[in-house]
């Protein structure tokens, strides 16, 4: 009793106490408490606290009862219970079970229409990489804070997700109106936030959907604002979308998609095709990269099209990388045959595959167990090599020990700097195909891609490029550059071989369908 927060107080028939535990003492000290209405809330000092009385026998005796509970405690335990269930602990916003409720009120209330606005913080996992969690939470706080400043009468804002928030504003279901007021929201969000002395910059999306028009059911209204978000964060340039219909369809088709897909993976129907990397100054293949292809229930491969975007949405990409890893080492031998005996072997891991160090340990090890690590080029795209990354710190390392060797893939399109290329010292350099296209008629590419070649030189990393697709091109390249080696569709398409598991003795590569099959010689006739 005497361990209860709970005051217990017990007098005799005559009113002399009898027996108080440590919390009835701290309560009500010697104050008769045993005496008044069944249930009362009364104030002793500064502290409010709740009475309940009541009487008992014991042989002869009556004894008087007093419990008493302090309320200002209770009623903060309550509240302290209250914010934990409804409220995000880092922005103090209303969390997703709240707004789902005020959803349900809104809906409720038929009044007037209102829309459901989702926002999403674009590379939020990015920023927390390059800046550190402690930043990347500091920021969230700063754009709550902007998002909340915006609000005008009865406007509610919540988060519902690590980087997402949800806006419900009563009123405004006027398309130009409610674009014009989410273009706003967005552009504050994209200022400059000033963070531990590091001006830190972010971008979101937003998707909406209004009731009723849209929905008249609070779980159809939050999924259409939703699939009019992913719309938005899969356009290349709209940074907000409204729902309409045609949205809904792309979203079923997607979800086929990924059956699709997953039953692909469940079936072992991925596979891959390699394209040559051709040292165009010879004609003779240099190495072969590795593509992911997929066999469809009729049989035939197909180039990856949305499979891979997708396969990152729903984290089957590590699935889909051990398929064609396995595929690949188990094709060693054909390529040899097909092309060159000893050719690198060219394979892409995503960026966040290469911060993921469980996965990488992992790769790592079936990679040494091959015993051809030392053929094996890793490509991956710039944001993998950023510094104080888990693959900087514990992979590369790691990979360079088992002699494999490292490219920068699409070197151009993303975070190209001088301390990136400094900091890992690349094997490889992939000029990204955007400096390439029509390079013979743009000065500006052309002293990207020199300037390029004197890193690449500088810093021992054999400068290639991809995606060359034209004659003009590739005769840019062999008289105004020093590279040698290159990959595009004018060179050589991608081919799918032979099941490593057939008999392959005299079987000729296959093409991708309705594509030409690469060969030494057609590369030497096109070389004149």
């Amino acid at each position: 009793m005497n361990a209860a927060d709970i005051g217990v107080q017990v007098r005799d028939g005559e009113g002399k106490l009898v027996y108080a535990n440590a919390a009835a003492a701290a309560m009500m000290g010697e104050n008769d408490a045993t005496v008044g209405v069944r249930r009362e809330e009364l104030q002793w000092g500064e502290r409010a606290y709740l009475l309940e009385r009541g009487a008992f026998r014991c042989g002869a005796q009556e004894y008087r009862l007093a419990v008493a509970v302090d309320v200002d405690a209770q009623r903060r335990t309550q509240d302290e219970l209250f914010t934990r269930a409804y409220f995000d602990p880092l922005t103090a916003l209303p969390n997703r079970e709240l707004c789902s409720r005020a959803l349900e009120d809104f809906t409720a209330d038929r009044g007037r229409g209102f829309a459901l606005v989702m926002i999403a913080v674009e590379k939020f996992t990015q920023i927390a990489t390059i800046y550190g969690a402690a930043a990347a939470d500091e920021l969230l706080i700063r754009l709550a804070e902007r998002l909340s400043q915006s609000l005008v009468g009865s406007e509610w804002l919540a988060r519902v997700g690590p980087e997402e928030f949800c806006l419900l504003l009563p009123g405004l279901v006027d398309s130009e109106a409610l674009r014009s007021r989410i273009a706003r929201m967005l552009e504050r969000i994209a200022a400059p936030c000033l963070v531990d002395g590091l001006e830190v910059f972010a971008s979101a999306r937003a998707g909406a959907a209004v009731w009723p028009s849209d929905d008249e059911t609070p779980d159809g209204l939050w999924r259409k604002a939703r699939s009019a978000l992913a719309a938005a964060q899969r356009a290349d340039r709209a940074a907000a979308r409204l729902f309409e219909p045609e949205i809904e369809r792309l979203e079923m088709e997607r979800a086929k998609l990924e059956l699709s897909l997953r039953s692909a993976i469940r079936d072992r129907r991925i596979g891959c095709a390699f394209q040559p990397k051709v040292d165009f100054r010879t004609g003779k293949v240099d190495g072969v990269e590795v593509l992911m292809r997929w066999r469809d229930e009729a049989g035939e491969w197909n180039a990856p099209g949305d499979f891979l975007d997708l396969a990152h949405r729903v984290g089957l990409t590590n699935d889909i990388t051990r398929l064609v890893f396995e595929e690949t080492v188990a094709s060693l031998d054909i390529l040899d045959e097909t092309f060159a005996p000893g050719l690198s072997v060219g394979f892409n891991i995503s960026a966040r595959q290469a911060g993921d160090s469980r996965f990488m340990k992992r790769f790592a090890e079936e990679l040494a167990a091959t015993g051809c690590a030392h053929r094996f080029v890793l490509e991956l795209t710039e944001e993998a090599f950023l510094p104080a990354t888990q693959f900087q710190m514990r992979v590369l390392p790691m990979l360079r020990e088992l002699g494999a060797r490292i490219a920068i893939d699409d070197f151009g399109s993303g975070y190209s700097s001088l301390s990136t290329l400094a900091d890992i010292t690349a094997d490889e350099v992939k000029v990204d195909r955007s400096l390439i296209v029509g390079i013979d008629a743009k000065p500006r590419n052309q002293s990207m891609l020199r300037a390029i070649e004197s890193i690449g030189v500088t810093l021992g990393a054999e400068v290639m490029v991809e995606g060359v697709e034209t004659e003009e091109e590739l005769a840019y390249l062999r008289d105004h550059s020093s590279i040698r080696v290159a990959q595009g569709f004018l060179l050589g398409r991608p081919i799918v071989l032979p099941a490593p598991s057939a008999s392959h003795a005299g079987v000729a590569s296959r093409s991708e369908p309705g594509r030409d099959r690469l060969s030494t010689r057609a590369v030497e006739r096109r070389q004149g």
